[in-house]
């Protein structure tokens, strides 16, 4: 039960920092503070605590999005979110997050551009939406957040990750075959 509250608190944080990223073109510190102390509340309520490929995979994240951000092609909030959301996988588990999230930058980047060449300019400058702007900037964490979600329902989270949403049948048959086989201590109840 824990565990699936703590995978939804997962979901809302990366979708509060994409709505965010959406209305403005930034990104909270929060966002990424709150990942980085969920992780740590996951990884006591786990009980695992084989993290190192974990720590590798945000490390090179943040290493790489802090060069992107040097030249420009992704904001500083993008880049934090990014390694935040990339330290909840390992490293098999990281490509596919790096897959999700770039078949979803690519997806976005490709609807914007669609979007603001078909929509008048007058709808522009009627609503002031900053998504809308002709040529403007794209919220890259609208991605981050889609390929987080996505790829933490397909591979689960490391450490104990599966791949199944939280309390569907299949995330509580795992558990109990977990249980039976004594790698996950379930709550009393």
């Amino acid at each position: 039960m824990l565990i699936d509250a703590m995978r939804w608190a997962f979901i809302l944080i990366v979708a509060a920092a994409a709505v965010q990223d959406i209305v403005t073109f930034r990104i909270s510190n929060i966002f990424f503070l709150l990942l980085i102390a969920l992780f740590g509340a996951w990884i006591v309520a786990t009980g695992e605590y084989d993290i190192l490929q974990n720590l590798a995979v945000f490390g090179v994240t943040l290493g790489i999005g802090t060069l992107l951000f040097a030249r420009g092609w992704l904001g500083g909030g993008d880049v934090k979110l990014l390694a935040a959301t990339a330290l909840w996988f390992n490293f098999a588990q990281g490509l596919g997050l790096l897959a999700a999230i770039t078949l979803g930058g690519g997806l976005l980047a490709l609807l914007l551009v669609v979007a603001r060449r078909m929509l008048p300019v007058s709808l522009y400058h009627r609503r002031r939406w900053p998504i809308l702007q002709p040529k403007g900037p794209i919220p890259y964490g609208l991605a981050i957040a889609a390929g987080a979600i996505v790829a933490s329902q397909m591979t689960g989270f490391h450490p104990s990750g599966d791949g199944y949403a939280p309390g569907t049948a299949q995330a509580r048959q795992i558990a109990i075959q977990k249980e039976r086989l004594g790698i996950l201590r379930m709550p009393s109840r």
